[in-house]
């Protein structure tokens, strides 16, 4: 018995399937290209914002410290700010306590010179200090032996304190900013924050 074949079936010819073969090839290159394209824009942008959030954290706690504080310093790097905070909470082994006081807040005092507010004699004891380092790329807050970690991916912490008596005022300049992943420069991540320090503010 012989099986004739229909004139009208084809197959596709070498030239055919290796045209086809290379559209697929260039559909599956684009279609790869693009979903790494996205998940390393995905990837940039979680990286900012959660960078970003860290930035705010901190400008935040050290924004707090300061109006709170008597005095800021900054080091020579600009990498470490310490603030001195007066404890305004009399607690049990200070030189002021006694059993009555003890859990009460401390009146403030008002310098007749030059308007400056204290807490309370002895206004050394009555002092606390509290330091924000730059640790790696972690920034650290360190009070009375206890050290915070702040953030654990900004890697500068750019403060500046400015003390002018025709300003009538002292207040503190920061800058905090990381290194993105998309970018190397890292100029375009910065947060600035400008605190008074309410302590140190004279009042005519």
């Amino acid at each position: 018995m012989k099986i004739s074949i229909p004139s009208e079936t084809h197959a596709f010819t070498l030239s055919e399937l290796l045209i086809a073969f290379a559209v697929s090839s260039i559909v599956l290159a684009v279609t790869l290209s693009s979903a790494v394209a996205l998940q390393r824009s995905f990837t940039a942008v979680d990286h900012y914002s959660s960078n970003h959030m860290h930035q705010i954290r901190i400008v935040d706690y050290l924004a707090r410290d300061v109006r709170r504080g008597l005095a800021v310093n900054s080091s020579f790097d600009k990498q470490t700010v310490t603030i001195k905070i007066p404890k305004y909470i009399i607690q049990a082994g200070d030189a002021d306590a006694t059993l009555t006081n003890i859990g009460t807040p401390r009146p403030p005092v008002r310098n007749t010179v030059n308007s400056e507010i204290s807490y309370g004699p002895p206004v050394g004891s009555n002092v606390t200090t509290v330091e924000y380092s730059v640790a790696g790329a972690a920034i650290t807050r360190a009070e009375d032996g206890v050290i915070t970690t702040i953030a654990s991916s900004t890697d500068s912490l750019v403060p500046n304190t400015i003390d002018i008596t025709l300003a009538d005022t002292v207040y503190t300049t920061t800058a905090v900013k990381f290194k993105p992943l998309s970018i190397a420069d890292r100029d375009g991540t910065v947060v600035y924050s400008t605190t008074f320090l309410r302590n140190r503010r004279r009042t005519f």
